[in-house]
């Protein structure tokens, strides 16, 4: 079956369940835990068929591959808070970002998108939320994909933002711009500008998930000491972004994302974004409705049997 964008339109505004990959990078922040988790809980909305580990180079790896390393690990710390059962395969993703827009990066994860989909008789949507170099390599070493299946990306800010500094987008350009220009069926969740509305603090958290399990400990945990490292260095931290649950948002309660459909931009080769009508469209996540997507999601946690 071909996918395309009235297509992913039309699932997304279903109540059929998506069966996903989940693209990851998992140990970069504290954000992507509450996705994974929230992904495996929403099981009226997600059939979680598999995860990958995405790369990423910041302070807390020495590499991108060492970043993905690191982030493989995390995920099935996460997997076992949720369920100590959970049979999720999880495959290593690249461990360097591409060179180009012609040169994969081979990796287990970019065979499992390859392998899922053209073996699959249903959808399939890919759920990327970090670096897209593994979804980019997929589709480099197999085309085909881009008529097969759909992609949910968290990267890059809003096309109303001048500078374009996101750290998902910035890490691998030339995947992104491999993603962008493919022709895929693409829906992207902006950071600055959109996802900024997604703001959470270590009271709310607390006053939601604490001691209602481990899954919820080791959540606010993490936020809280990275919150206090930040009051450590004389910055002032009230708040902090869950930035990735809002790309499973967009599937799990898509009533709460405000999506239109435009031309997708251009990504330029200096990361920043240009303009062409006449390219194809893609759907572009506007506004969020912060209150009940976060609703959703602490009820979600608190109340994991």
């Amino acid at each position: 079956m071909e996918m395309t964008l009235n297509k992913l339109m039309e699932l997304i505004r279903s109540d059929k369940k998506h069966k996903i990959i989940l693209d990851t990078d998992a140990y970069n922040e504290v954000d992507d835990q509450f996705c994974i988790a929230y992904c495996m809980l929403a099981k009226e909305k997600i059939d979680l068929l598999s995860i990958n580990a995405a790369p990423f180079l910041n302070n807390r790896s020495t590499s991108a591959g060492d970043g993905m390393e690191k982030s493989y690990n995390e995920i099935f710390k996460v997997m076992q808070l949720v369920d100590k059962n959970a049979t999720i395969p999880v495959y290593r993703g690249s461990t360097s970002f591409l060179k180009d827009k012609k040169t994969p990066v081979d990796s287990p994860a970019a065979d499992n998108i390859i392998n899922t989909v053209m073996n699959s008789d249903e959808p399939v949507i890919v759920v990327a939320i970090g670096a897209i170099t593994n979804v980019a390599s997929a589709l480099i070493k197999c085309p085909e994909l881009a008529k097969k299946t759909a992609v949910v990306w968290l990267g890059g800010h809003a096309t109303h933002i001048w500078y374009n500094t996101e750290f998902n987008l910035r890490q691998d350009i030339p995947a992104a711009q491999v993603v962008f220009d493919s022709g895929i069926p693409l829906l992207q969740v902006p950071c600055t500008g959109v996802c900024t509305e997604f703001r959470t603090s270590v009271p709310e958290l607390h006053h939601y998930l604490d001691n209602r399990n481990a899954l919820c400990d080791y959540l606010v945990n993490n936020v809280a000491e990275e919150c206090d490292n930040h009051e450590k260095l004389g910055e002032c931290a009230p708040s902090r972004i869950i930035w990735d649950v809002t790309a499973a948002a967009t599937l799990i309660c898509p009533k709460n994302c405000n999506m239109v459909t435009v031309p997708r931009p251009i990504v330029t080769s200096d990361g920043l974004y240009a303009f062409d009508s006449a390219r194809p469209d893609y759907i572009y996540v506007r506004s969020l409705d912060r209150d009940r997507i976060y609703a959703d999601l602490f009820g979600k946690l608190a109340n994991k049997q």
